[in-house]
């Protein structure tokens, strides 16, 4: 059965893979729905009222399963996080080290697809139980994003001759730039449907979430299915099974080995290209951050501005229609200022805008004023994740691209866990839903310094070149 291309490519496994990012947009579209719906049953379920019913002073500080509502989601995220750090070496050890790659993307994939399903089940009876799940749902999507990945590299390998194989920087790019268009197409698209459907129909939080995870889930499925198959004569643009890219030491454990490949890919970047570790380390403290952003504005904004859940939805999607124009002006600034100097300048401006809209969105009756932030942060995100990009890429040696990949989608990972985290304790102690827009701010601070020191990206690595 042939494919729905989405272009012309090189490599028959080209569209699969920009399939697998159109399911990927699916599944970010549902995050926000689902906390929302989450984060109002936890809080019914702690006997506290709806954000609707509560007065503009009135709180409430009940806590259901030991932890206050919004605490309880942030915990749930953070063990999620927690666990796709722990086992992403592990995954990718496993990729470069067997010829499972395609079985991991297909065993991830599947558990995605069916606790997605099982998530549309949620309800007053069965919303702890999808909570849980939602920790399975981010380690299986963070795992199976490692997975996908791994066949990046070789789908922008051509042959123009009889010499070989060589890679086309320019298929990279295009392929690049195409997946991350039609992650967005979809992640836009089923949340303007969903919140559609949910305003035609009157359908609460709960329902809305409900239809969202039935949808992305039956999409899920669908696409899956097609180019997770490893049946080629059935589906043409099927990810193939791969022969291992390095032999694993006789009677070496998988998980040591994997330890071994992350302390050695760190060692090799801090020989052959000094600056990178400090990159590395504010790129880690950044990411964690931008990464925590939209489920702590989540909790923000649900329990300081009592907002509902379709107007939380819709700022989160202005946010994302103003990071679309912003990521295609983004190579403008670099040109100008160049990648390290936009990133930081980024940075800051997130920094400074957040702590603002701490004060600014003072409570309910300020609840009207996030309008004006939700495109002020857009243009950040899609500046950001454009910048940190092309400063990595500058710094990345031609004759180590999937060495220095693997550290820098580990470094995005690493500390994704640690945000909720933070906010779960001291929201615990301090019983302030404000410290969730510090606790980002905070984030993104500490990443300034070591950005900073990272120095000249570009300039080492000419000289080192020379």
């Amino acid at each position: 059965m042939p494919c729905i291309s989405l272009g012309d490519w090189q490599a028959s496994e080209t569209p699969g893979f920009l399939w697998d990012n159109v399911a990927a947009g699916g599944v970010l579209a549902t995050n926000v729905f689902f906390n929302i719906a989450v984060l109002r049953l936890a809080t019914l379920a702690a006997g506290c009222p709806a954000p609707e019913d509560v007065d503009e002073d009135q709180g409430c500080s009940n806590k259901v399963y030991g932890l206050k509502p919004s605490s309880f989601l942030t915990t749930i995220i953070m063990c999620g996080q927690f666990s796709a750090t722990a086992l992403m070496p592990l995954v990718g050890a496993a990729v470069d080290y067997t010829s499972k790659r395609r079985h991991l993307g297909a065993t991830s994939a599947w558990i995605l697809c069916f606790t997605t399903l099982g998530q549309a089940s949620i309800s007053k009876q069965t919303w702890f139980y999808c909570s849980i799940g939602m920790a399975l749902s981010i380690a299986s999507y963070v795992c199976h994003q490692v997975s996908v990945l791994s066949y990046l590299p070789g789908l922008s390998m051509v042959k123009p001759t009889e010499h070989g194989w060589v890679d086309d920087p320019q298929e990279r790019y295009k392929i690049n730039s195409v997946a991350n268009a039609a992650a967005l197409a979809t992640q836009l698209s089923i949340t303007l449907f969903v919140s559609s459907v949910a305003f035609w129909f009157d359908l609460g939080d709960t329902a809305t979430a409900a239809v969202a995870q039935g949808i992305v889930g039956s999409l899920l499925f669908v696409v899956y299915a097609c180019v997770w198959t490893g049946r080629r004569d059935l589906v043409s643009c099927a990810f193939r099974d791969h022969a291992p890219t390095k032999v694993l030491p006789e009677g070496a454990s998988l998980f040591l080995t994997a330890l071994n490949e992350v302390w050695n890919s760190w060692t090799t970047l801090k020989r052959r290209r000094p600056a990178a570790r400090f990159f590395l380390s504010g790129y880690a403290c950044a990411a964690a951050g931008m990464g925590s952003f939209g489920s702590l504005s989540v909790v923000f904004m649900h329990d300081r501005l009592r907002v509902d859940g379709s107007t939380t939805v819709l700022v989160m999607a202005l946010c994302v229609v103003f990071a679309v124009p912003a990521s295609a002006s983004a190579p403008r600034c670099m040109r100008y200022l160049g990648a390290r100097k936009t990133l930081i300048c980024t940075i800051a401006y997130m920094v400074l805008t957040t702590i603002l809209a701490a004060f600014v969105l003072c409570g309910p009756a300020c609840r009207d004023r996030v309008w004006l932030f939700a495109p002020i942060w857009g243009v950040g995100f899609g500046v950001f994740y454009a910048a940190n990009n092309a400063a990595w890429t500058e710094l990345v040696p031609p004759d180590a691209v999937a060495q220095f990949m693997a550290l820098y989608y580990f470094a995005a990972q690493i500390l994704s866990w640690a945000p909720p985290l933070a906010y779960a304790v001291l929201n615990q102690v301090y019983d302030d839903s404000q410290l969730a827009l510090f606790v980002t701010a905070a984030w993104l601070a500490l990443s300034l310094p070591f950005l900073r020191m990272a120095g000249d990206l570009q300039g080492e690595k000419e000289a080192l070149i020379r």
